[in-house]
């Protein structure tokens, strides 16, 4: 998930959002400094009672302007953390497409995440007999062989024999796969995006941990 390219987009953004803030703080203080200074210079005009509550005045119109800029400088930051984390996502979703069209990305291959994703689907449903719907491209490189090995690797991790088929029709997708349960009339929805939309709620705080530390 942490490639160049999202790399360079999240220190760009950070590099905005740092100069951002401290142009907002250097704007609110000469602000600040300003309605201070004229207070003082109208004080000293009048008498000693007055200096002092000008200057109390200003103090606290000096306070409300740097706290207000501070809560800019909160929500800009906020902002520039949720850019990142969804520049991330759109990333990782980026890198899942590659992964299923090339068929291997780094020491992921294709062929076992999606032998993965059947046998997980399969151990939510409770029929025998499955129906797995692909998109154009994996229906047409999914072949017996490969429903063989599909077929065993449910035997071994959900303990039980299942009948696998291909669906004659196909879903518009990334990657991965729907298994349809032919006798309960129930399907498994375990395709790329939407793998990915489950878990991007679960992740989001862990991934703008390991973006920002401890700057959320």
């Amino acid at each position: 998930m942490s490639d160049k390219g999202v790399d360079k987009i999240i220190s760009h953004i950070q590099a905005e959002a740092e100069k951002e803030i401290s142009e907002t703080l250097l704007k609110a203080r000469e602000k600040a400094d300003t309605i201070t200074k004229a207070a003082q210079e109208k004080a000293k005009r009048d008498t000693e009672r007055v200096l002092s509550n000008g200057k109390r005045a200003a103090s606290l119109e000096g306070q409300k302007i740097i706290a207000e800029a501070r809560i800019n400088v909160r929500r800009k930051r906020m902002d520039a953390q949720e850019e990142a984390i969804v520049a991330s996502f759109e990333e990782a979703k980026k890198a899942l497409e590659e992964l299923a069209e090339t068929g291997k990305r780094d020491n992921l291959t294709y062929k076992d995440i999606m032998f993965s994703l059947i046998v997980s689907a399969s151990e939510i449903v409770a029929g025998n007999k499955l129906e797995l719907v692909f998109n154009q491209r994996d229906s047409k490189t999914f072949n017996k062989e490969m429903l063989k090995e599909a077929r065993e690797s449910v035997k071994k991790r959900a303990g039980r024999k299942i009948s696998l088929s291909l669906a004659g029709d196909t879903i518009q997708c990334l990657g991965g796969v729907v298994v349809r349960d032919l006798e309960n009339h129930v399907e498994v929805d375990n395709t790329l995006e939407t793998k990915l939309n489950r878990l991007k709620e679960d992740l989001r705080v862990d991934v703008a941990k390991i973006l920002f530390g401890d700057k959320i």
